[in-house]
């Protein structure tokens, strides 16, 4: 005699298991909630446009830090990068170059951004060329760097 699992009719849905798998969305829900009841100007559109400023440079770092993590590898050196860049941003900004004897070059601000992105460019490329032709560890590599 062999017993078989009776299968359970698709209208019975399992709610603690659905949410388990939406945890993060329901915690979501839940400060959204106690934000709102605590500062009721919070869900305005001038406060979700104030918040997508301020989260736009840590999502951008996370989207690349996403094909990173899925390629197995790690980089601590992402945010001191992040700060280099900025400072070197600002001081092009403010000072330019200056060339001695009351010379100076100024830039625009595309020809700066321009500028931070091969310096960040390059600090990646000695992070790559540490890790994949010395074979130091991603880890050390990019701690190194930080």
């Amino acid at each position: 005699m062999s017993v078989t699992a009776q299968p359970q009719p698709a209208a019975q849905v399992n709610w603690l298991l659905l949410l388990l798998k939406a945890r993060t969305f329901a915690a979501l829900i839940l400060v959204l909630t106690c934000f709102a009841m605590a500062a009721p100007n919070f869900l305005s559109v001038a406060k979700a446009v104030l918040i997508s400023k301020h989260v736009a440079i840590n999502a951008f770092l996370a989207i690349g830090m996403t094909y990173v993590i899925f390629t197995g590898g790690i980089d601590l050196s992402v945010g001191s990068v992040v700060g280099l860049t900025s400072m070197i941003a600002g001081f092009l900004l403010l000072n330019g170059i200056d060339l001695g004897l009351g010379w100076s070059i100024q830039f625009d601000t595309l020809e700066i951004v321009g500028m931070v992105c091969l310096v960040g460019v390059f600090v990646g490329w000695v992070n790559g060329l540490l890790i994949t032709r010395l074979n130091v560890a991603p880890f050390i590599a990019t701690l190194g760097m930080l």
